[in-house]
């Protein structure tokens, strides 16, 4: 006000308020100190813009600006009619949080904000400023990992803070000569703040030291005071660094950044200081110097914390796919050989459910103890996921060299491992991507050998496979075929063919083999032998096997009213099946939803079934025998075959597969079918041969007992339409 008229635009006051007591602690009254507060409000606008790409703001505890981007918002609470300006209201779901937080971070999906409040007077915690920072989340879009925004928020909070205290440390020291109370105002901030002060003259003496300077440095009050900051220092290279520093300061003003120091007893830490110039008000000659310092050694260790799980696997303690492609790459300058093995442990998830977490654990640490027995002095072995491996065979890409020593380490990783008494045996599919033949990119080296290890995958367990570039096609078809055949049943686009199953003697058909056939609109009609181990390998043979028994069941269902005889059905069963469904239950449940005799059915399984899960499987097929259901083994003598399993298990019929009678009688004599047939007699064992095409190879079968044929020499394989047809014109005959 001047002349009795308020002045415009108005200006911040800072009021400071102390009470005067006399000799005997009466209460006299009241000194009040009216200090222009616009300056330091300018400074802490100029000097934070001058540091950050952001917004910055400052608050007071009910949320209103008294320092924003928009001057007209500021002070809003001392106008009647703009008190529905403020930050509280613009944005409550941040004010919510700075209530209930205090300090932290927000983010509402465009900016990043970050709040912490300042404390100006000692023991008045209701009086304090909240300083806001905003920064758009494009400018910490590269900050990703969660992680590591975390630093870099600690980091600008560090920054930030030090700015803002280093303004109010200087504008409370223009104003001691204008209030004599000036060290008590200033005793809240000073002697309770973390960070480390230190005040020197024009001369570059320290004149003032606050606690935190001595927790940090280790030196007393009384120890500094007097000295030049140079002085504390003892080692010659931090002296040269610290002296390069001032020089800044007397050039430009101010520096602020991240040094390493020294303490007291010789030891270093990290720091960041923010040093500037204090000028006399009036006279504008140089006063004093002001640092300000934080210890970041809470910052590295939270910092190392995080790049250890960033960059070594807790439960092995093997390098991560970060920190091993980091070592890798030192080396791949400087050589032009090298190989990258992938190696997974297929059935661990399978152990890890079974055994639990400990279990797991000391599984994969054996894994890695006997992978490390083959690696030599510059080899680098990581960890991809809980059951995967990544090794680099550094100067080798020899592949013979290279199938000798993983045929070892699969002989050595397969030996059993014993875990509370009992025996476990792993299995692993490992890929080979050698650095010549592919490529000298690393990226491109892990990308090859983890497909040759999918490719390992899908030919079956405990292989190796090098990579080329057909296995890459080969590779993304039955990605592309799995992406297809994942909605198959959904779109309609399965369906079942019908080989009649004919008795020897009369040449009637008394059954029919149900054939699943897949027609994809994109893919065309897909070979059986290409997705149904897609569909075990992905265990999308569970839905797409319960769908062929259903629909093979219902079909032959309708069919028995067409038919004089009894007509049955086979059904093959995939593995996966035995492993992972209950088959009794869902065969029981078809066969009283359709009212179908159980002698109707029959299920086709391989002999491999019986020796990887004897006692498993076998008490599913007895409990499916149970039912009435006959049981075949399919492709009998091509496989595992065991005179234990036939006859311990009561089979109903041995499928003998066409491998043993396509080239009769030109190329074969039969005698692997004579025997096979010999053998189920002496079992009183039924038997139908499959893949009969000629007269003479059904002439041979007949004399030598077998009972049933299936094959072209009859019929091929169906459509619903067209094996209706066929049974009713063998009905008319009849």
């Amino acid at each position: 006000m001047k002349s009795g008229v308020v002045e415009t635009p108005l200006k911040p006051l800072m009021r400071l308020v102390r009470l005067v007591f006399n000799d005997k602690n009466e209460r006299q009254g009241i000194l009040v100190l009216n200090y222009l507060a616009k300056n330091m409000l300018d400074q802490i606008e100029n000097d934070s813009k001058s540091n950050m790409d952001m917004k910055i703001l400052l608050l007071n505890n009910e949320g209103y600006y008294l320092l924003s981007e928009n001057s007209d918002k500021d002070f809003s609470f001392m106008y009647g009619d703009q008190q529905g300006i403020s930050f509280s209201q613009e944005n409550p779901e941040i004010w919510q949080a700075i209530l209930n937080k205090g300090s932290g971070y927000y983010d509402d999906g465009r900016d990043l904000y970050f709040y912490t409040p300042i404390y100006p007077l000692k023991g008045y915690q209701n009086l304090h400023w909240v300083l806001v920072g905003a920064a758009p989340l494009d400018v910490l879009g590269v900050f990703t990992n969660e992680d590591n925004r975390t630093i870099v928020l600690i980091a600008v909070l560090l920054i930030l803070v030090l700015c803002i205290i280093s303004v109010i440390v200087s504008w409370l020291l223009l104003i001691r000569k204008e209030a004599r109370s000036w060290e008590k105002i200033t005793d809240g901030i000073f002697k309770n703040a973390k960070e480390g002060i230190m005040i020197m003259d024009a001369d570059m003496q320290i004149v003032y030291v606050n606690k935190a300077f001595s927790t940090i440095t280790g030196y007393s009050e009384g120890e500094a005071l007097g000295k030049k900051p140079i002085d504390l220092k003892t080692a010659k290279k931090l002296r040269e660094i610290y002296s390069k520093i001032w020089e800044t300061v007397n050039e430009e003003g101010n520096w602020q950044g991240e040094i390493t120091d020294q303490r007291k007893d010789g030891t270093t830490y990290p720091k960041y200081i923010s040093i500037s110039k204090m000028f006399d008000r009036k006279s504008n000659t140089l006063s004093n110097f002001l640092e300000v310092f934080e210890d970041l050694t809470s910052v590295r260790i939270t910092e190392e914390a995080i790049n250890k799980i960033k960059h070594y696997d807790e439960a092995t303690g093997l390098p991560t796919q970060v920190l091993f492609e980091m070592k890798v790459r030192e080396y791949i300058k400087q050589i032009d050989r090298m190989a990258v093995v992938v190696l997974q442990v297929t059935n661990f998830n399978a152990l890890y459910d079974n055994l639990g977490k400990k279990s797991g654990a000391i599984l994969i640490n054996e894994v890695s103890r006997r992978i490390q027995t083959f690696l030599s002095a510059t080899d680098l072995l990581g960890i991809l996921h809980k059951d995967q491996f990544i090794m680099a065979r550094i100067n080798s890409n020899d592949k013979l060299e290279m199938g000798h020593l993983m045929n070892k380490m699969i002989t050595y990783i397969r030996e059993p491992i014993e875990i509370d008494t009992e025996k476990v045996y792993l299995n692993v599919s490992i890929g080979i991507a050698v650095f010549q033949d592919d490529s000298a990119d690393l990226e491109k080296l892990i990308e090859y050998a983890n497909i040759a290890k999918n490719y390992a995958l899908q030919t079956g367990d405990n292989t190796y496979v090098f990579y080329e570039k057909e296995i890459r096609e080969n590779y993304l078809n039955n990605l592309k075929l799995e992406t297809e055949l994942r909605s198959a049943l959904e779109n309609n686009e399965l369906s079942l063919n019908y080989q009649p199953q004919v008795q020897v003697g009369s040449r009637a058909i008394i059954a029919s083999e149900a054939l699943l056939r897949w027609h994809n609109k994109n893919l065309g009609q897909v070979s059986p032998g290409d997705f149904i181990p897609v569909a075990e390998r992905t265990n999308l043979i569970i839905p797409i096997g319960n769908w062929v028994l259903e629909e093979a069941i219902r079909q032959n269902q309708k069919w028995q009213q067409l038919t004089n005889e009894p007509l049955g059905v086979a059904v093959n069963l995939s593995p996966v099946q035995f492993k992972k469904s209950d088959l009794p239950k869902i065969i029981k449940e078809l066969l009283e939803k359709y009212q179908m005799p159980a002698e109707l059915l029959e299920i086709e399984i391989t002999e491999g079934i019986l020796v990887e899960n004897m006692v498993g499987t076998g008490s599913q097929l007895e409990q499916i025998k149970a039912l009435g259901v006959k049981v075949a083994i399919d492709d009998f003598g091509t496989g595992y075959s065991s005179l234990k399993y036939l006859q311990n298990l009561n089979f109903d019929k041995l499928k003998i597969d066409r491998e043993f009678i396509k080239d009769y009688p030109e190329n074969d004599s039969g005698s692997i079918a004579k025997t096979i047939l010999n053998l189920a007699a002496q079992l009183e064992l039924h038997v139908i041969a499959e893949g009969v095409e000629t007269h003479e190879q059904f002439l041979f079968l007949k004399e030598n007992n077998c009972h049933e044929i299936q094959g072209y020499y009859f019929s091929k394989p169906l459509s619903v339409k067209d094996f209706e047809i066929l049974i009713s014109e063998q009905n008319q005959v009849d």
